[in-house]
């Protein structure tokens, strides 16, 4: 690690001061064995660090201990992807230089790595929500079916959760994610497509944004609305806000 160090602090000297004199600096320092470690060592850890991070803040997100905040390590991680993409251009230049070849080839195969891994584990997160929401649909089934009991037996819908019990349910149930905990019941008419009750659940994932998780009773979801793309999840639909 000590080893590495200078040549990490020499990289990040060669954007912030003088490129061209801190790239042959580092070219010279570097014996040819160190030189084959770093071409797979920075590589390699530029990444994993998206392509761990990424998926394992999501999973933690929809974990029944998970929290929210998770999600915001896709901020820091967006922000080197977008960097690593302006540092390949110097690099490739860097590349017709003798001095500076080897360098600027370590430079722009991790900056290359870095921005292909963040984008492929933004796309493994966003399949481990949707499974995560999927088998949601289907621990909501007990608790759908409760409220259809109560509105069969009563001849209207009801007013909240709680008269559900105990009856038909021995308690409101938790949605069993961490970051989104709890259903929200909206008895509407008017907004929700003709639906008597919509159950939600509120699914922001990263800053100001209005996901949302909904179930209609009639389960006539149209393709857009409520801020959103709507795609179908069992009876449910996820709106992409």
């Amino acid at each position: 690690c000590s080893q590495r160090a200078p040549f990490l602090f020499l990289l990040f000297k060669s954007v912030m001061t003088d490129p061209a004199q801190s790239l042959i600096s580092v070219n010279q320092r570097m014996s040819p064995s160190k030189r084959k470690k770093a071409l797979f060592f920075w590589p390699v850890v530029c990444a994993s660090v998206p392509l761990i991070c990424l998926p394992l803040a999501e999973w933690l997100a929809v974990s029944s201990n998970g929290s929210k905040i998770f999600i915001g390590l896709i901020f820091p991680l967006g922000v080197t992807a977008g960097l690593s993409l302006l540092l390949v251009l110097p690099a490739l230049v860097g590349l017709a230089f003798q001095r500076t070849r080897f360098v600027s080839a370590v430079v722009a195969l991790s900056c290359a790595v870095h921005f292909a891994a963040f984008i492929s584990s933004v796309q493994i997160a966003h399949r481990i929500r949707m499974n995560a929401f999927a088998q949601l649909a289907e621990r909501s089934k007990p608790l759908v079916a409760a409220i259809h009991a109560y509105q069969q037996k009563h001849g209207h819908p009801l007013e909240s959760l709680s008269l559900l019990v105990p009856e038909y349910i021995l308690s409101v149930p938790l949605t069993g994610m961490g970051a989104y905990p709890e259903y929200e019941y909206l008895k509407d008419t008017t907004n929700f497509h003709g639906n008597p009750w919509v159950l939600r659940v509120f699914t922001p994932s990263v800053g100001i944004n209005f996901d949302q998780f909904l179930y209609f009773p009639l389960t006539n979801y149209p393709a857009t609305g409520y801020g959103g793309v709507l795609r179908r999840i069992g009876d449910w639909a996820y709106v992409f806000e």
